[in-house]
């Protein structure tokens, strides 16, 4: 059974319950760790390669000419890209 509420209707739970500043603190601090965790696994690939963004790349001008109006389909796997340039660079 799938069961939806509202954050506010668990934040008014969480509050009808009388929770001492060290149970709160507590959860906090669990909930927090747990997004920390959830956010670090989001920001790795399968491979455990780091996710590039598109904001944290720094292209200079004469690379940004060269690539100009070059783009990858949606479904492209960078992983296996990146192993293939690898592969003929290293290989």
């Amino acid at each position: 059974m799938n069961l939806t509420i509202s954050m506010n209707t668990v934040l008014n739970f969480l509050h009808s319950m009388s929770l001492s500043t060290s149970n709160k603190l507590w959860l906090a601090e669990h909930l927090y760790e747990e997004v920390k965790a959830e956010k670090k696994a989001a920001a790795k690939t399968a491979s455990g390669w780091p996710k590039i963004r598109r904001e944290d790349m720094h292209i200079s001008p004469e690379v940004a000419n060269l690539v100009k109006g070059f783009e990858l389909p949606e479904d492209a796997d960078y992983d296996q890209l990146r192993l293939d340039y690898l592969m003929k660079k290293h290989g």
